[in-house]
């Protein structure tokens, strides 16, 4: 996660603001992906601790990367960085396979729609 977290000011250099958005929510849907369930794994209780360590610097990186759009005029002012992560969270319940990439992709525009101006 630290290595996610910390990418976003070389995803900002690389893509523009809502395109950099799109590909860190992909690279984190993928990332929870792999680790086999650590989403489902992640709303237990023995869980908390590690999502208390890591959910301010997540946070964080999303409200960057939030903010980056925003001065762009690509997503509207004061989205909460916490809810957006939230509703995020549906790219990595997709399937792992081509159908629910698909759905993945689907899911995240919807969601960048619901962000728009």
């Amino acid at each position: 996660m630290d290595r996610l977290v910390g990418s976003v000011p070389d995803v900002l250099a690389a893509h523009p603001p809502l395109d950099a958005l799109r590909h860190w929510f992909t690279t984190l849907a993928a990332y929870v992906r792999l680790k086999h369930g650590l989403g489902d794994a992640l709303n237990t209780a023995a869980a908390q601790g590690v999502v208390s360590a890591t959910s301010a610097s997540v946070t964080a990186a999303v409200g960057r990367l939030l903010d980056a759009c925003e001065r762009a005029g690509e997503v509207r002012p004061g989205l909460d960085p916490t809810d957006v992560i939230m509703l995020m969270s549906c790219l990595w319940r997709t399937p792992d396979n081509p159908d629910g990439a698909a759905q993945a992709n689907r899911l995240l525009e919807l969601a960048i729609d619901g962000f728009r101006p």
